[in-house]
């Protein structure tokens, strides 16, 4: 499977999606994840060594490929795609990924980018991520409003705590994080892993 992961704007944890996604699917068979950002994120996030899977920086993309046969791919787009190359991404995977604030300027260029991801007839779904942990009854909202619309969303999301700033830094996941409410957000990233595989 090839998962690519693009934010139509900066700031709605594209990085981290793709890093958690990558690793669920590794528990399962041989991962790697693609740094196609120009920031390199992913690649600083993996200098430490403490991830599951492969990263590569796009150059060196064909040749990892070629070494270790991963069974999934997963890309970290670059930020802030131009519509003809969001066209390209989702043409060139199995599942493109848009994840997303609830805020309302968020949203607003979600709907945006989804009526461009439309008419390639490519497979997406949309991820609210960062959501406020008291703001469940908004995310649902939310959820009803893309799914009214035909819009395929994750029904699982993921909160929003301090602590998941600290992690690229850290190099690790989530789920090697002391904090109180890492759990809980592992077990958000497996429930979208559960709904990717089906």
């Amino acid at each position: 499977m090839i998962i690519s992961v693009a934010g139509y704007k900066g700031g709605i944890g594209k990085t981290t999606t793709a890093i958690h996604l990558a690793a669920i699917l590794s528990k399962n068979a041989p991962t790697l994840l693609i740094d196609a950002d120009p920031n390199r994120s992913a690649g600083v996030w993996a200098r430490n060594g403490k991830l599951p899977f492969t990263v590569a920086p796009e150059k060196e993309a064909t040749r990892i490929y070629r070494e270790i046969s991963p069974e999934h791919t997963v890309i970290d787009t670059q930020a802030r795609p131009s519509p003809e190359e969001l066209i390209d991404i989702s043409k060139g995977c199995d599942l493109l990924i848009l994840p997303t604030t609830v805020r309302a300027l968020d949203f607003d260029a979600l709907v945006q980018t989804v009526e461009k991801i439309i008419s390639t007839g490519g497979a997406y779904k949309v991820l609210l991520i960062m959501i406020p942990p008291n703001s469940s009854r908004k995310s649902g909202e939310v959820i009803d409003i893309l799914q009214g619309a035909n819009i395929p969303v994750f029904k699982s999301v993921i909160y929003k705590y301090s602590f998941i700033e600290q992690l690229p830094l850290d190099g690790i996941l989530v789920s090697k994080s002391n904090d109180i409410n890492a759990k809980k957000v592992w077990k958000q990233y497996n429930q979208v892993g559960k709904e990717i595989l089906g």
